[in-house]
């Protein structure tokens, strides 16, 4: 989860090109398929770091700092497990 959300940081201040920003933000206009929708990256990146939509999550990554303090308070289930 930890390294998850670093990386997710990292690309959403845009610190490794407009590249990969270009991936994570872009859609592909294609005929879903029937079903449950698939669970994407993002959505966990939105559930782990408390947030409602991408661009609260894109935000919240600006500010290195608290991002950083954000993923080092991170409590994990193997760490409640512990408990």
């Amino acid at each position: 989860m930890k390294r998850k959300l670093r990386y997710a940081g990292h690309i959403m201040r845009g610190s490794s090109g407009p590249l990969l920003q270009l991936y994570l933000e872009g859609k592909i206009e294609r005929k879903r398929g029937q079903g449950r929708p698939r669970r994407n990256w993002m959505d966990d990146v939105k559930e782990w770091s408390g947030s409602t939509s991408y661009g609260d999550t894109k935000r919240k990554a600006e500010n290195r700092e608290e991002w950083r303090d954000m993923v080092a308070n991170l409590r994990t289930e193997d760490d409640t497990l512990l408990l």
